[in-house]
């Protein structure tokens, strides 16, 4: 399992690695050997690298990164930001140094000047977690410099940022590459500082979990909630894998109930039925023919009809779970819907879009359910049913889920880069896997029909969302193989779900 943690949380677990037989020194030595290995995939052949050095412990991934790198015949400049290294395990790994060239900042200013200049790639390891407060002007100085090198890494966190915060040194590194040792630390998925850090990736650098006990934030979900699904026997039937009822859709938003339907089918239920206003009924109809359809009153304007609840009520007690809002349009007989399903249904439901925009004015309806609920809101819906502003919930959107979660007793999925889903008894998931290409009109629709899909095989709630959120997300980082996120589209993601689940 991997984390989500603060300075003071990875100090303890390093402590407990530490005390467990991993000692500081092979940490590091850890630590810098899965930097260099992950450099080494991205530098120019014959490229000119630069480390800036500082005198702590980060200094030291820095100084073992120099040394992996040139048994692989790549050499590096190490410059010394801050002096030499103040700290008995970055002493240890600079003393074990050979064929590195050292230069201190301090000292030959311009010659360090010119070797960043020059350089293909800058390895920042100045600060990482020791960082708070304003840059000191040579560290300022020296990134600088560096910020206009084609390729920056940053080591666990770049320098000039508070990693438990995510504030930001007007002068801080700005990284195209970020790679987290051990845990991401809380303050890197702030915003804007999770859009400014580059592509990242956590590496292992040996500390086990039992060393964190409860001493984090929130989990990463890793492969092993990568395939949900229990093995499919050969007597089994449709009915062996649940039935949904996916109540999505209006004239105006039609494609929401057929994406949302599609992706519920590929991830697996063995039924499912699409309630939604006739019209809809007929434009999807003509091309997802393995769904069944329960057609519902609609107005004049294409949006459920006053009657509707009722129909649906008498079809709650057939299905395994329910999806209720994709595409629904905000209306007072979508309201009406949500509140009867909440009220009634005894199975799993999901509320995704319209349906969680219904009931904002009318939020502790929630406490009123027979059953598990997952509410999947983006930060404008979030922010309508928690009376918090966008601003203040991307500012803590682990502790905004937590809070909301817990205090209604539901799970939510709070979605956007780096979804965060949060359970009732207070443990939160971060995924942080995914891309830009998922910023697209129906992205949502796809998801909250795989979180359905899942639930309605049985498939408990927090694990649903959780599995639902990251294989959605590992499906968007398949497809760049063959498609730019810029060109991505919904209906890929459901296409490639296949892909995912096999592999």
């Amino acid at each position: 399992m991997q984390y989500v943690v603060t300075n003071a949380q990875m100090k303890l677990a390093e402590q407990r690695c530490d005390r467990d037989g991993v000692s500081y020194i092979r940490m590091m030595e850890n630590a810098g050997t899965a930097c260099a290995e992950e450099i080494i995939r991205i530098v120019p052949r014959g490229g000119f690298i630069s480390i800036l050095c500082g005198s702590g412990n980060n200094g030291g991934d820095g100084f073992v990164i120099s040394a992996v790198l040139a048994s692989h015949g790549i050499s590096s400049a190490v410059i010394l930001i801050n002096g030499e290294p103040q700290t008995d395990c970055a002493r240890h790994h600079f003393n074990r140094l050979h064929g590195s060239k050292i230069m201190e900042w301090d000292k030959h200013r311009e010659a360090c000047c010119d070797r960043i200049v020059r350089s293909d790639m800058v390895i920042d390891c100045i600060y990482g977690t020791g960082f708070h407060g304003t840059l000191p002007e040579n560290a300022a100085d020296a990134i600088r410099f560096a910020n206009h090198c084609p390729i920056r890494v940053a080591v666990d966190v770049p320098s000039g940022i508070n990693s438990d915060t995510g504030e930001m040194d007007e002068n801080y590194f700005r990284p195209t590459h970020t790679y987290f040792l051990a845990a991401i630390k809380v303050g890197l998925l702030s915003l804007p500082c999770n859009d400014l850090i580059g592509e990242t990736k956590l590496l292992d650098i040996g500390i086990d979990d039992s060393c964190y006990e409860s001493d984090y934030i929130a989990k990463i979900p890793d492969d092993s909630y990568r395939h949900p699904f229990s093995d499919r026997l050969r007597s089994s039937h449709k009915g062996s894998y649940g039935k949904l009822l996916n109540i999505a859709g209006c004239l105006n938003y039609n494609g929401a109930a057929a994406m949302s339907t599609l992706a519920a089918l590929r991830t697996g239920v063995g039924l499912c039925t699409l309630a939604a206003p006739r019209s809809v009924v007929n434009i999807v109809g003509a091309s997802v023919h393995e769904t069944t359809y329960l057609p519902l009153p609609e107005n004049n304007d294409g949006y459920v009809g006053p009657d509707a609840a009722e129909k649906i009520l008498g079809n709650l007690d057939k299905v395994t779970a329910i999806s209720v809002g994709c595409g629904m349009g905000r209306s007072e007989n979508t309201r009406n819907i949500v509140e009867a399903v909440i009220k009634n249904a005894t199975c799993p439901i999901i509320i995704d879009a319209d349906g969680i925009n219904s009931i904002a004015d009318n939020i502790d309806i929630l406490k009123e359910r027979k059953s598990d609920i997952i509410l999947t809101p983006h930060v404008m819906e979030f922010s309508r049913i928690s009376g918090s502003s966008p601003d203040e919930i991307q500012s803590d959107r682990i502790a905004a889920a937590r809070v909301f979660a817990a205090g209604y007793e539901v799970t939510v999925v709070l979605k956007g880069a780096n979804t965060v889903i949060a359970a009732p008894d207070g443990s939160v998931f971060v995924n942080i896997c995914g891309n830009s290409g998922l910023a697209k009109g129906g992205s949502g629709d796809v998801l909250t029909g795989m979180i359905a899909s899942m639930a309605a095989q049985g498939i408990p709630a927090l694990k649903a969302a959780v599995c639902g959120v990251y294989c959605h997300a590992l499906a968007s980082d398949m497809l760049l193989d063959s498609i730019p996120a810029v060109s991505m589209l919904p209906g890929d993601v459901i296409g490639i779900l296949p892909e995912v689940y096999r592999s």
